[in-house]
Parts: C-alpha cells; sequence; structure tokens
C-alpha cells in the first residue's frame, strides 16, 4: 500500500465507531453513484452506436408499446 493510502487508514481507525459507519455508507454512495455513471455512459454508447442517442421520449414510448404488444400477443394466444 502506498504510504497515502496507510496514512488515511489509520485516520480511519481513529475515527469513532459512529463516524466510521457515516464514512462507510458515504464511500457505498459514491460508489453506487460511479457504478450508476458508469452505466449511463454504457448506455449512451450502445445508444449512439445504433443511432438513436437523440431518439425523442414519444419515439422511445411507442416502440417499447409495440415490443409489449409483439410479446403479449407470443405469449397470450389464444
Amino acid at each position: 500500500m502506498s504510504l497515502k493510502v496507510d496514512e488515511l487508514a489509520q485516520q480511519i481507525v481513529a475515527l469513532g465507531p459512529l463516524e466510521q459507519e457515516e464514512l462507510l455508507e458515504r464511500v457505498a454512495d459514491l460508489n453506487f453513484q460511479r457504478g450508476l455513471e458508469a452505466l449511463s455512459q454504457k448506455y449512451r454508447e450502445r445508444l449512439a452506436a445504433a443511432g438513436k442517442l437523440n431518439q425523442k421520449a414519444d419515439d422511445v414510448m411507442a416502440e417499447l408499446g409495440q415490443i409489449r404488444e409483439g410479446i403479449a400477443a407470443h405469449e397470450y394466444r389464444k
């Protein structure tokens, strides 16, 4: 480990239990936000590759409705 990380670890150990818990919650929140941002970026890249990055919301909803109807027609045939 680097000296900077070791110093940080010592500071964390010196915190009280409630402060450590708060710190862990904030780290978890930041990691969650980072994960959402990465997922969002991948999704934007996927939409751009499909030529749908600037597709209007109404068009997206209409397309999803058609997909839903297609699935329902296939799954719930009489």
